[in-house]
């Protein structure tokens, strides 16, 4: 096989193992063989053109064209005529397609689906970078820069993930690349020098073989070790670890934003039906809820957390934080989801206490979510039925005072940095209100009143919510849609100290007739929830959307009340338990002070059974004394063959643990001035590391025993028995504990950097020993085969 064959086929081997960056960003494999098969015909078209002899400039051109064909078959092969000549309808399938990949692109996060649209794009990207490796490593011969589009399609991927691709992914396309340069590398070895003898060939490449191996080990060690010390590689296999496994235990994700769907669903030119319901009358359907904001980067949501044992939405759904028995009436809901809707949230209305469905499906009591990390919501192909309690409140009941539970103020009330404008206009806007009510009522009143200017636009080119000072651009333009307007009053109640968030969702939609109501791309919608003690998260609608929005009757109240009837005319709340605390399983690890650290399920099962935290946490404990382990064995090992030289060797390991630079070449003496110079060391500690030397300096350098004068090591001699040889080196070792700052003598007893060292030598030794024993059986293999070929053959060879 030539040289430029094997480069391709490394390069093929290198590009396929990258793209493996892609598996993370994909809810499934679907794009894997279309992605394989776009790689495998860039390197055949490369093939093609070398044999067919084609200068090296053309080369690149073949490829493109090659892989053009090959995207038109796969994607638009219904289209071209006799199978094989492109059309018009051919580009405008596929402009449709990659249109609808980057409208994807904007409204999607991972993982996405295998969508025509989102593998076209993948197919381009890898079959770009297939090309520009071909040209760096074939047609350019410098193969360490084929490392860079390898990099690229790594960073790509890895930037559209929060927590980075993981372990696997990067060693992966290391290998790859490692790869390459091999196959490089036995090519301009092979033409140095003269020519050599078979045997003496043999022997080189024997070596040449093991001298690479063992490089290529030491580069895979580096690929391993690279992701846990560098930061935005993620040190997961395949990123977080919020998989969708099977089994108990506790299941997190870390959705897109789902305020920017919000705004890409608002933009598109023609309505998708996303979800019809039959219900008595109509309603909104939240999927979920921000509780982070940013002035620079807007509000988002923390990670939703569940456990499939305990918080299933099939063993009910708890009573919100902060909600009392106060009016409300049962309402019943039936929605049947289109394959249109995306994403990991279940569409509900609000606040719901059954939920009626199949699947893995999970309750966030605190972001009051029903998600899953295993399925998306396209795939509920049945109709669900949602039992919802929806909260009545009296502007009695929200203007009564009471305290704030100091997780629901530490999560949701800190005041946010906003500008002085923004600070001086939410001022001017609720001056002379006495309650946090009538604040919230006089923010949305803002928005509302038509007199002060502020109107709705979908196609608004304010900034959004995404971009710094976003908040005081938009209160000065005063036009924009939903997302602003709910972003704006929820930020400017978190700037009074009222706990606020904001909710995405749906507004009712219209009526099909009856009982029915069907809800489109149109009727997205975000607003604000404000809490109160007694009802809970009540919504708020300042976005003036006449006519398809429903304004609260009681954020609108009509006359002032009574200052007589005062805050006992309205309900006590009655105590729940708050999130976090015992008893209560509401605090999903979202990270506030008082929660527990501990994600649901993390330490119970639901069906009872035994926990895997009763294995998962001696193994970790087992795992993380090993290095100190291996040091005791070790030090208790070499002690079985007493003497100097082992209490000097086991001297060497205590000073480098510490973060002493032992110096090879320094003799016993010079050894032991340098470490007296760098560490401070008692008087009976320095007496006792001269006595090592003495002892040591006599083993290295007096006559033996029997030929000359005897010099004695027991009791009466220089250096003592073993027994006394112990005791100095355990001394010298205190004294250089104690010595070293705090992290240094920790280090040195849980992770001893002499023993880690030796294993690492040990297991290198061990991997390449291996190697070695491997190669030596094909060579011998080999030669058997040679052997016994044919003289004719030989001849042909």
């Amino acid at each position: 096989m030539g040289v430029p064959a094997r480069l391709s086929l490394a390069a093929l081997l290198a590009v396929a193992l990258t793209s493996s960056s892609l598996a993370p960003v994909y809810a499934d494999l679907g794009w894997l063989v279309r992605v394989l098969g776009g790689i495998v015909v860039v390197v055949g078209s490369g093939a093609l053109a070398r044999a067919a002899g084609l200068p090296p400039l053309l080369q690149p051109v073949a490829m493109v064209l090659g892989h053009g064909a090959y995207v038109l078959v796969v994607f638009a092969s219904s289209t071209l005529d006799y199978g094989l000549l492109p059309t018009t309808e051919t580009f405008r399938l596929l402009d449709g397609t990659l249109g609808q990949g980057l409208r994807d692109v904007e409204l999607l996060g991972p993982p996405v689906p295998s969508s025509p649209g989102l593998v076209l794009l993948a197919v381009l990207g890898t079959g770009a970078i297939a090309v520009t490796v071909l040209i760096c490593a074939v047609i350019l011969r410098r193969v360490a820069v084929a490392g860079l589009p390898l990099l690229l399609l790594f960073a790509i991927a890895s930037a559209v993930l929060p927590d980075g691709l993981g372990l696997l992914p990067f060693v992966l396309g290391a290998v790859g690349w490692l790869g390459l340069l091999l196959a490089e590398g036995s090519d301009r070895a092979s033409r140095w020098g003269a020519p050599l003898p078979a045997a003496t060939r043999s022997a080189a490449e024997a070596g040449l073989g093991r001298v690479s191996r063992r490089i290529g080990m030491a580069a895979l060690g580096v690929a391993v070790v690279v992701p846990a010390v560098l930061p935005g590689l993620d040190g997961g296999w395949l990123g977080s670890g919020s998989g969708t496994g099977q089994g108990g235990g506790a299941r997190t994700t870390t959705t897109y934003n789902p305020i920017t769907r919000l705004a890409g669903q608002l933009r598109l030119p023609e309505p998708q039906t996303l979800l019809t319901y039959r219900a008595k009358d109509a309603k909104y359907l939240r999927l979920t809820t921000l509780d982070v904001f940013d002035e620079a980067s807007g509000w988002s949501s923390s990670e939703l957390s569940g456990d499939l044992g305990e918080d299933a939405v099939q063993r009910g759904i708890p009573t919100p934080v902060g909600q009392s028995a106060i009016g409300t009436r049962r309402v019943q809901t039936e929605i049947t989801i289109s394959d249109q809707l995306g994403g990991p949230w279940l569409p509900v209305p609000f606040p719901p206490s059954d939920i009626d469905i199949q699947g893995p499906w999970i309750w966030d009591a605190e972001a009051e979510t029903a998600f899953s990390t295993r399925t998306q919501v396209s795939e509920v192909d049945e109709p669900y039925v949602v039992d919802a309690t929806p909260v009545e409140p009296t502007p009695a009941l929200l203007r009564a005072v009471s305290d704030v539970p100091e997780e629901i103020r530490q999560t949701y009330a800190q005041p946010p940095a906003v500008s002085d404008y923004v600070r001086e206009l939410v001022a001017r806007t609720t001056a002379g209100q006495s309650s946090d009510y009538d604040r919230v009522v006089a923010l949305q009143a803002l928005f509302r009143n038509p007199a002060n200017g502020f109107r709705y636009d979908d196609e608004a080119a304010t900034p959004g919510i995404n971009a710094p000072d976003a908040l005081e651009n938009f209160l000065r333009g005063r036009v924009g849609f939903c997302e602003q307007y709910s972003s704006a009053m929820a930020a400017m109640a978190r700037a009074l100290g009222i706990p606020a968030r904001v909710a995405v969702g749906f507004v009712p939609g219209r009526s099909l007739g009856g009982d029915r109501f069907e809800v489109t791309t149109d009727d997205a919608h975000a607003w604000p929830e404000v809490w109160f003690a007694g009802a809970g998260w009540v919504r708020f609608e300042p976005t003036p959307r006449d006519g398809e929005v429903l304004t609260p009757t009681y954020s609108t109240p009509a006359v002032e009340p009574d200052p007589a009837a005062g805050p006992s005319a309205a309900p006590a709340p009655t105590s729940s338990a708050a999130p976090g605390s015992p008893g209560n399983t509401e605090a999903l690890d979202r990270g506030e002070p008082g929660s527990s650290a501990v994600t649901p399920g993390a330490g119970s099962r639901g069906d009872g059974g035994l926990s895997p935290a009763w294995l998962v946490t001696p193994a970790l404990m087992l795992l993380a004394a090993a290095p100190a382990l291996l040091a005791a064995g070790r030090r208790r090992a070499r002690w079985r063959t007493p003497g100097p030289l082992t209490a000097w060797s086991l001297l060497q390991d205590d000073a480098e643990d510490v973060g002493h630079r032992w110096r090879p070449a320094d003799s016993p003496r010079a050894a032991t001035e340098h470490l007296l110079s760098s560490w401070k060391l008692s008087p009976a500690t320095t007496a006792a590391l001269h006595r090592l030397t003495a002892a040591v300096e006599q083993a290295r350098y007096a006559r033996p025993t029997g030929t000359g004068p005897k010099v004695g090591v027991g009791s009466s001699g220089v250096g003592g028995g073993a027994q006394a040889l112990r005791r100095d080196v355990s001394r010298v070792r205190a004294g250089l504990l104690a010595a070293a700052g705090r992290r240094a003598r920790w280090r040195a007893r849980v992770l001893p950097s002499s023993s880690l060292r030796w294993a690492a030598l040990r297991l290198g030794n061990a991997t390449t020993g291996w190697l070695d024993r491997g190669e030596r059986i094909r060579s011998g293999l080999r030669r058997r085969v040679l052997r016994h070929r044919p003289m004719g053959a030989h001849r042909a060879s």
